[in-house]
């Protein structure tokens, strides 16, 4: 079968089917790794008596390995094939949880969890960019790369519970090891089948199903972008957004535990807010087809916020699904809008790259929030002030996400 794309119809060929599934796989095994830390927070804590800060910790340090990994392999794509960029992370994130089982001091999984945090930085740039070039102005381009973003959503939701399983059934350091055995062989295989889109080398400067980009110069491409009030804007919001993820997604389910809900429920809900992030992204990208990338982002950043609101208050069960349903669909749409709006305001040329930027700022800011929470938990014994410092945040990048315009970049 003939892997070029079909220029008449403006159609992709069945093997770019199957790349958007070995994408989905990739960033599902990134949803995995990144949405389920919470299920280990507790285990650990009662394990070797550690403060919440310092476990906290050792999740800051996954995502500091994260965000330098998220720009050299987002450059790399951007440059070659993605197959030996995904084994490398394949070997890195599976190494790194396999050797988490081996914990006995907190610099211990400090380090393990950054070399997971290393490989994990692949599986979402090297997906989400390569996505889009092989759908580049092609008929349901946003549909395919709402499926792609997806697998974050699925991998949290198949995995907080499943993972809560396993340390409930054998223990966490058995988990570990499952772990880190699951994630190098979803990821190593997905590199089998993810290669280079058969039009890159073409004029392929612009947005997806947009009106061309005038950046046509890889190697000035990234300087110029950075620079620009709409890249910066973009940057801004991204890491609000980031911040609260990691935030939600390392002290829900302690959180939740905290005012009586049971571990497995709570395990449960943050799957459920994972999955639901599904209809999010995917409703997210057939959107994008009628309405502008910016718009979905903007709204669904104000949703984030007022959803914060309602977990300020939590007390009951049916008050925890609520947020996770608001909040999932909201964090869904918003990851889509993110990715998409950086391929139409500035193009394929180095949208690795750019990806890349972006999610290492937004690791590197982020990555000390469930640590600062963790802190300020120890000190007043609540969640509550940290909560609120999160909400206003995603205020304020909702109204930065109004203002952005996008850039007239000459050729």
């Amino acid at each position: 079968m003939n892997d070029l794309p079909d220029e008449r119809n403006n159609s992709i060929p069945f093997y770019g089917w199957l790349v958007v599934a070995a994408c989905f796989s990739a960033t599902f095994v990134q949803g995995a790794a990144m949405w389920t830390s919470g299920v280990f927070f507790k285990p650990l804590l009662y394990e070797f008596d550690w403060s919440r800060a310092q476990v906290s910790s050792s999740f800051t340090a996954f995502q500091i390995g994260y965000a330098p990994s998220s720009i050299i392999a987002g450059r790399l794509g951007d440059r070659c094939s993605p197959r030996p960029i995904l084994l490398i992370s394949a070997v890195l994130v599976g190494f790194g949880n396999f050797l988490c089982s081996q914990v006995h001091m907190i610099t211990q999984l400090r380090l393990f969890l950054f070399i997971a945090g290393l490989g994990v930085g692949a599986t979402w740039t090297v997906p989400s960019s390569a996505i889009q070039r092989w759908f580049y102005n092609r008929k349901r381009a946003g549909l395919a790369l709402g499926i792609v973003v997806s697998g974050v959503g699925v991998g949290a939701q198949i995995f907080a519970p499943f993972i809560n399983f396993l340390i409930i059934r054998y223990g966490w350091r058995t988990t570990y090891e499952i772990l880190g055995i699951i994630f190098f062989g979803i990821i190593a295989i997905s590199s089998l089948v993810i290669k280079r889109s058969p039009v890159e080398g073409s004029n392929s400067s612009g947005g997806m199903n947009r009106r061309p980009n005038a950046i046509n110069s890889q190697g000035s491409v990234t300087s110029r972008v950075v620079t620009t009030p709409s890249f910066v804007g973009i940057t801004i919001t991204h890491c609000a957004v980031v911040l609260a993820f990691l935030t939600i997604s390392t002290h829900l389910i302690p959180h939740a535990t905290d005012v009586g809900i049971s571990p497995t429920t709570s395990a449960a809900a943050l799957g459920i807010l994972g999955g639901l992030s599904i209809p999010g992204r995917i409703i997210a990208g057939l959107l994008s087809d009628r309405l502008y990338w910016q718009k979905i982002m903007t709204v669904s950043i104000f949703a984030l916020a007022i959803s914060l609101l309602w977990l300020l208050f939590l007390r009951e069960t049916w008050m925890l699904y609520c947020f996770v349903i608001f909040y999932g669909l909201s964090h869904g749409s918003r990851a889509a809008a993110y990715v998409g709006i950086l391929g139409e305001f500035f193009g394929m040329v180095s949208l690795g790259e750019l990806i890349g930027i972006t999610m290492a700022m937004g690791m590197f800011i982020g990555a000390f929030a469930p640590y600062i929470a963790g802190f300020m938990f120890d000190i007043t014994n609540s969640y509550f002030s940290f909560f609120i410092i999160v909400m206003m945040l995603l205020l304020g990048s909702g109204v930065i996400a109004i203002t952005i315009k996008k850039p007239d970049l000459p050729g």
